[in-house]
């Protein structure tokens, strides 16, 4: 057993004693930091958190006047201007910062970086790339790898988009699987065009051997088979999105439905889509089933399956259908017809593929969100955008 020493009773103020001295260090010189920026500074920070940008700006301007040699308020200020689309100004901004402070080598990498964020912003692409070869600190080789690969993506270089997304996931260990098996699906729908199926068919076949679950890859093999009239073969492409995300195969009902009708096998199709419907609560697949039904057996059955439907699952795109199909028999009915416009025009401007990313709102489906630029994110039904 350890014997307890009285004088051991001393340590505890002197490590108590130390703690404050120390404590009071770190106070002062937070506090001598903090007084140190001037008012307009904090004023600008409270602005950005309401994203009031352009009283920001003025804010920063006057931080600024204060502390000229401030880098930190230097980039604040540049970044609020490349928010504002004000780029010119946010490049006049750090080239002068160049020009002017007397700068370590670090620093003047860190203003370039500033300025390739500019001149990507502006679509200057290629002093993007001069000013990245002039950066040799490892500190900023993710960040240019990025830069060019978004520089690829922009100017729809898949091949290079390739070669960077790989770069990254090797040197830096972030997968980049989902967003190559895009760029592959975008190889192979230029091979398309130039009618070279075979390398097209490559291209989709490295898509799904890099990311197993790209259902796009899967649809443009059916869309593929179903262009030559094969549609045994386009149904086999498409029945497998049921086993990657099922709720992709809204994207490809209407050709579904088409190519069993093409091999007269029309009741196993909605059979197969019922079950679509009912097992992965795919609503919007009810709209194809209407619209085939609409085509092939005329208005009164259609309106038969919209009431079925309307009273099972009441919507309001069920009740544009019925009054649709209600207005094809009674071509006579005004106040049928009206009813059916104002609850399309209310449709029309609640309903969009919304991205679960950044939110925005489409009236079409887009594999890559076109304000964000992620992949996969917008939803593949519309959904009320009021709820």
């Amino acid at each position: 057993m350890v014997e307890f020493e009285l004088w051991w009773l001393l340590i505890i103020p002197f490590f108590f004693a130390l703690g404050w001295i120390s404590a009071r260090i770190d106070i002062k010189h937070i506090i001598s930091e903090t007084t140190d920026l001037p008012v307009s500074y904090f004023k600008g920070l409270n602005y950005i958190l309401f994203q009031e940008y352009e009283k920001a700006s003025e804010s920063f301007s006057d931080a600024l006047r204060i502390k000229p040699d401030s880098l930190e308020l230097h980039f604040i200020q540049g970044n609020i201007l490349r928010k504002l689309g004000k780029i010119d100004q946010a490049i006049n901004l750090h080239n002068k910062l160049l020009n002017q402070k007397e700068l370590t080598d670090q620093q003047i990498e860190s203003v370039k970086a500033e300025l390739i964020q500019d001149f990507f912003t502006a679509g200057f692409y290629d002093r993007c790339e001069k000013l990245i070869n002039e950066i040799s600190n490892n500190q900023y080789e993710e960040f240019n790898l990025n830069i060019l690969l978004d520089i690829s993506i922009k100017q729809r270089n898949w091949s290079s988009a390739v070669k960077y997304s790989f770069e990254i996931e090797k040197k830096f260990g972030k997968s980049q699987r989902l967003q190559v098996s895009h760029f592959y699906c975008e190889l192979a729908l230029e091979e398309l065009v130039k009618n070279k199926k075979v390398q097209s068919v490559k291209n989709l076949e490295k898509a799904l051997e890099i990311n197993k679950n790209n259902t796009r890859a899967n649809i443009i093999m059916g869309e593929i088979e179903f262009e030559q009239k094969k549609y045994v073969n386009a149904i086999e492409f498409w029945k497998k999105i049921e086993f990657q995300k099922p709720e992709h195969f809204v994207l490809i009902v209407k050709k579904f439905l088409d190519s069993y009708d093409q091999l007269n096998k029309t009741n196993e199709c909605l059979s197969q889509l019922s079950h679509y419907r009912e097992s992965y609560q795919i609503d919007q697949i009810d709209k194809y089933i209407f619209d085939y039904v609409f085509t092939k057996n005329g208005a009164e059955k259609a309106e038969e399956l919209a009431r079925n439907n309307l009273i099972k699952k009441p919507s309001i795109e069920v009740l544009d259908q019925l009054f649709s199909a209600q207005a094809s028999k009674d071509n006579k009915n005004q106040d049928i017809k009206i009813i059916q416009q104002i609850v399309k025009n209310t449709i029309g401007n609640r309903l969009f593929h919304i991205c679960n990313h950044c939110g925005f709102k489409a009236r079409q489906h887009h594999w890559q969100c076109p304000a964000c630029n992620s992949w996969e994110t917008l939803s593949t039904e519309l959904i009320d955008s009021t709820k």
